[in-house]
């Protein structure tokens, strides 16, 4: 019963701990925002509201071209 116990709270602990998750400065910099505004405004005009989990990422420039 107890190791269930702290099977549990160990998991919840883990968790929590990952879900806090504070974008570093070059992860933000990385952000589309203009691609974001779009998709935004469109959303708006439409009654819908946008929530984040994976913003779209700029593209990089070693793709090769």
């Amino acid at each position: 019963m107890r190791l269930g116990f702290l099977l549990t709270v160990m998991v919840v602990a883990s968790g929590c701990a990952s879900a806090d998750h504070v974008p570093t400065t070059a992860e933000m910099r990385s952000v589309d925002e203009a691609k974001m505004q779009q998709i935004e405004e469109a959303a708006a005009r439409r009654g819908v509201r946008v929530y984040w989990v994976n913003p779209p990422q700029k593209p990089t420039s070693a793709a090769g071209g």
